[in-house]
Parts: structure tokens; C-alpha cells; sequence
């Protein structure tokens, strides 16, 4: 059945005129001539039987027929460019591979490893969102989802990772203001001497860490952070000392810009996972991404 619609391009200069009030603009706007605008217009208003305009000399007055026909127009022409652009950026489901990811963990540890694999596998389009609560993951709309160990996703493959370990650690600056000790020079009692920063989903990480040093538990007040992050920054900052992953803290310990000098990292009863859904367990994708972070966790992680 054929359609009672005007062409495109009139509607689309008829969308011009009225937000003009000039068919020179509206060319202007749309890269044609005048003369073209105008004349998609008079083929628009006898297409309809109804005087869209009333030219005046060098003036241009939208008629109450076409207010009433702009009015219905531009939501369809609205709907028409969404229904366009969406197409355009629609994702292919063979090449787009969608991660869900501890914010922190993104940003710290994924990120330099997902510029490699990008640089290898070129064919992906490879998405990252925030991961804030694994339990509310819809699987429709993610691949896989990097999480810390006990937020096990129904339905789903796991992979450990890594087995978490901590590590005490300050700022230079903190040190320096502190005491004249080098780095080398302080001790694990020392850490006594320095205000303490938490974590506040992890308020006995620093008991379990005085535990694991042999050291009496005491007082741990101190400023404390809703996410890693957080914590991370007010450390470089030299706040006070905190207890961090090293695999978050790594990058920082490599800059200098955080220093570890009360001991060894200690390991904990944690970990990080690489979960997907059963039903995307044979994606080209999903396939290979875990086989690169699985066998790039063995390089980075092989002496822990």
C-alpha cells in the first residue's frame, strides 16, 4: 500500500523555514539554494491543499495550519534520526565484547592490560561499565564481569584471577614528616606512629594485618573511604598509611608515588574473579579474552 508522505528533503526544509523564518537560512543550513528550499516548500503545501506560509516582501509568517503541521512533524522527524543514529551505532554482537568491571580494578589494572589486547585483536569493539554490585549484573548486556571473590554471579563460569594479597602503604611526603628514617630503616611497629586510613567495607583490614605481623591490635582510628579509589588517592596524599591490594597498588608502588616500607605483602582469604554467563561460554569473544587475561595473569602474577 502506498504511503500519503511528502518526500523527506521537503519535510526537512519545511522544519528549516519554520525554525528560520527564512528560506535563505534554511539553505544555508541544509547546503542548497534558495530557490530549491522554497521550491520544496510549494511542493510540500500542494501536496497538503494548505498555505504553510504567507510571504510578506522579505518576511516569512508561518500560517496557523502550518504551526498545527510543525507541531506534528518534528517528533516524527525527531524519531526518524533516532531510529537512524541507533542503526548507525548499533552493536554487532559477533565484534562487541561488553566487560563489567570493579571501578578501581578498571582503572588501576585493567585499562594499560586492555590497550595490549585491543592492539592484538583489532575486530572487537570492547565496552567497559562500571561494576557497583555483580548481584544486579544483567547478563543480556554484559560478557564478562571482573569481581571480588564471594559476589559469585548465578548462572555463570568462574575463573580465579589472582588470590588477593595486601600491603601497607604511605606516601614519601608522610614519611618524610614523620621521621628522618630511609625507607629501608622503619619497622613494622613503626606503622604505630602514623594515622591509619580505611576502607569502610573492610574495617578489619588493618586488625587482620596486625595479626599477620605478630603485632598487638590497638587503637585504628582514622579517616576512612567508600571504594578503593578513594582510599588509594588519600594515600598518595599523604593522609595516613592504608591497607591496599597490590594489585591496585602496584602501579603507584612502580611511580614512587607510594611506598610499601613495612613488610612483605600478606595474602588474604579473598578473590578476584572473571565470570560469564553459561549460555555466552562459547562467544569468539568471551573465548578469547579469557584465554589472554587467564594467560596474561600467569606473566604478571607468576611469582606470587
Amino acid at each position: 500500500m502506498r504511503r500519503y508522505i511528502p518526500s523527506s528533503t521537503a519535510l526537512k526544509c519545511f522544519e528549516a523555514s519554520v525554525r528560520h523564518l527564512s528560506f535563505t537560512k534554511a539553505a544555508e543550513e541544509l547546503h542548497l539554494t534558495q530557490s530549491a528550499v522554497s521550491r520544496q516548500i510549494r511542493n510540500l503545501e500542494e501536496f497538503l491543499s494548505r498555505d504553510l506560509f504567507i510571504r510578506l516582501n522579505k518576511r516569512l509568517v508561518l500560517t496557523g495550519t502550518g504551526a498545527a503541521y510543525y507541531k506534528e512533524v518534528v517528533p516524527l522527524l525527531d524519531g526518524m534520526e533516532n531510529a537512524c543514529l541507533k542503526m548507525l551505532h548499533r552493536e554487532d554482537e559477533k565484534t562487541t565484547l561488553t566487560i563489567s568491571a570493579l571501578p578501581t580494578l578498571a582503572s588501576y589494572w585493567l585499562m594499560p592490560l586492555l590497550a595490549e589486547f585491543q592492539l592484538e585483536h583489532p575486530q572487537f569493539q570492547i565496552k567497559v561499565r562500571s561494576l557497583d554490585d555483580a548481584a544486579k549484573i544483567d547478563p543480556e548486556n554484559i560478557d564478562i564481569i571482573l569481581h571480588y571473590g564471594g559476589d559469585h554471579w548465578p548462572r555463570a563460569i568462574s575463573h580465579q584471577l589472582i588470590r588477593e594479597h595486601v600491603i601497607a602503604v604511605s606516601s614519601p611526603e608522610l614519611l618524610s614528616r614523620i621521621g628522618d628514617n630511609a625507607i629501608g630503616e622503619w619497622r613494622v611497629e613503626d606503622v604505630t606512629q602514623f594515622p591509619f586510613l580505611h576502607l569502610s567495607s573492610r574495617m578489619n583490614a588493618w586488625p587482620d594485618w596486625m595479626v599477620s605481623q605478630g603485632l598487638e591490635s590497638g587503637s585504628f582510628a582514622g579517616a576512612s573511604f567508600a571504594h578503593f579509589h578513594m582510599l588509594l588517592e588519600a594515600a598518595k596524599h599523604g593522609m595516613g598509611i592504608a591497607i591496599l591490594p597490590t594489585i591496585l597498588a602496584e602501579r603507584s608502588l612502580n611511580t614512587g608515588e607510594l611506598v610499601a616500607p613495612f613488610g612483605k605483602a600478606v595474602s588474604t582469604p579473598h578473590e578476584y574473579l572473571l565470570s560469564y554467563p553459561v549460555d555466552k561460554a562459547d562467544l569468539e569473544q568471551v573465548v578469547i579474552f579469557r584465554d589472554w587475561l587467564l594467560a596474561k595473569r600467569n606473566e604478571l602474577f607468576c611469582t606470587h
